[in-house]
């Protein structure tokens, strides 16, 4: 089953197999790209750039120096996306095996898992966005250590194994702090006694790589303006939270930069919602409804989401891990129910896989080029100013000039004040006054390259 689900992850997605040119976007240019740090022949110097990534970031650093000799090229990304890939397969493969570890008298969630979580198209993001790493590795070393975690023995290697998962991936994504808690829910569905050695030494690792992470400089990819009050980012990720949920189940409407906006009065109402909800969940756990456990598993996976305020409110990329653990929990309801009806829900589920799989395969082209992402984002969200700014400057790189200039005044009324808008209208203006040299341009950039 893991050889098909191979096959189906590369069909789904063929842009990423396209090696001779993809484009980078967004923050792949200035992480990747644009970065020297990455791009120098000494290791230590390329993870300086953000050490608490470094596990992400020495697999772009090998990609840099073995592929491309150092020397990357904005159109390389399809390699990049081709690893991607690959680590979600894996990813597949990994969640499966937790499944069989947590449900072993079971037999469909692991299939049932792999293939739910293998053709999701909101996965897309983390796959062709390259950043989108940092999520896919995290969550493989995320569920290895609860893989480990749940180890019938108690041997020495599932210990080693659990801290070595619990460290690559904190150093792939500051996410995996909450791993020791979930580990803790964990012996609590299994009913077993917690292995106290991997909790407190988890806890303790944590708790050192949060100071240090605290203690480094921390460089925003936007400006600290830009990053709202944590007070209602925190209300505002309370609905955003089942927003994502949604997602997860029913992906329509996918979108790489939404325009979510600040709803403080739903944030409320969501957050007494959820207070409840979960409240009402630990106590059904207590009481013995073990299921329970697993589900809280859920809202502490997006908890650091919620805890550290970013520019973006939404990102699909973001809910890799915890998109993966809802997957997890719906293969075990599907499991339950399959013997009672078993034509009926067999029916159902391969629907559903067809239809993740088309809706996957046609949100993959849209990352064709960035191009092609900015204009399917203007599209959903054509009153945000990004998307439509981006989708402006990609129209003036390609000499498009007239739907460049449309573009712009159209951020123009989005946001009237923003100088980088005029300085393009006052440079797309003094080009169109040379034709000459516009056409020569165009000759030059239509022309196949030469040989060297």
């Amino acid at each position: 089953f893991s050889l098909l689900g191979l096959i189906l992850v590369c069909l789904l997605d063929t842009d990423a197999l396209k090696f001779k040119h993809a484009d980078f976007v967004f923050d792949d240019l200035p992480v990747i790209v644009l970065n020297p740090q990455l791009h120098s022949p000494s290791f230590i110097e390329a993870m300086s750039f953000n050490p608490f990534r470094s596990t992400v970031y020495a697999t772009y650093w090998a990609q840099i120096m073995l592929r491309h000799g150092g020397n990357l090229e904005p159109g390389a990304a399809g390699g990049f996306r081709f690893v991607n890939v690959i680590l979600h397969w894996a990813a597949g493969l990994v969640l499966a095996g937790l499944c069989l570890r947590l449900f072993p008298a079971r037999k469909y969630p692991p299939l049932v898992a792999a293939y739910l979580f293998w053709l999701n198209p909101l996965f897309r993001e983390a796959q062709n966005l390259v950043l989108g790493r940092t999520e896919i590795m995290a969550t493989i070393f995320y569920l290895l250590a609860l893989g480990f975690y749940l180890s019938p023995k108690r041997s020495l290697p599932s210990r080693l194994g659990f801290f070595a998962m619990l460290i690559l991936a904190l150093f792939s994504k500051e996410t995996a702090v909450t791993l020791p808690a979930a580990a803790l829910l964990l012996s609590l569905y299994k009913s077993e006694r917690p292995k106290w050695a991997e909790v407190i030494g988890g806890f303790i690792l944590v708790i050192v790589y949060i100071v240090l992470r605290l203690n480094w400089t921390i460089e925003l990819a936007k400006s600290s303006q830009a990053v709202p009050a944590w007070s209602g980012y925190f209300l505002d990720q309370n609905w955003i939270l089942w927003f994502g949920a949604l997602k997860t189940f029913i992906p329509i409407h996918l979108n790489f930069d939404y325009a979510l906006g600040r709803h403080p009065v739903r944030g409320v109402i969501f957050l007494l919602a959820n207070l409840a909800i979960f409240s009402a969940v630990i106590f059904r756990g207590l009481r013995g409804w073990k299921i329970g456990w697993l589900i809280l598993v859920w809202p502490l996976l997006y908890l650091p989401l919620m805890a550290i305020p970013l520019a973006d409110s939404f990102r699909e990329s973001r809910l890799y891990l915890s998109s993966a653990w809802l997957i997890m929990l719906v293969s075990l309801a599907f499991s339950i129910a399959l013997p009672k009806r078993k034509i009926l829900t067999g029916i159902g589920l391969a629907a559903v896989l067809v239809c993740f799989g088309l809706l996957g395969f046609a949100r993959a082209r849209v990352w064709e080029s960035g191009e092609s992402l900015w204009q399917d984002a203007v599209t959903q969200s054509p009153k945000k100013f990004r998307p439509v700014f981006n989708y402006a400057n990609a129209q003036r790189r390609m000499l498009e000039l007239q739907r460049a200039k449309s573009a712009y005044l159209w951020a123009k009324s989005i946001q009237p004040e923003n100088l980088e808008v005029d300085r393009n209208l006052y440079l797309i203006e003094e080009a169109e006054k040379n034709p000459e040299a516009l056409k020569r341009i165009k000759q030059a950039l239509e022309a196949p390259p030469k040989n060297p």
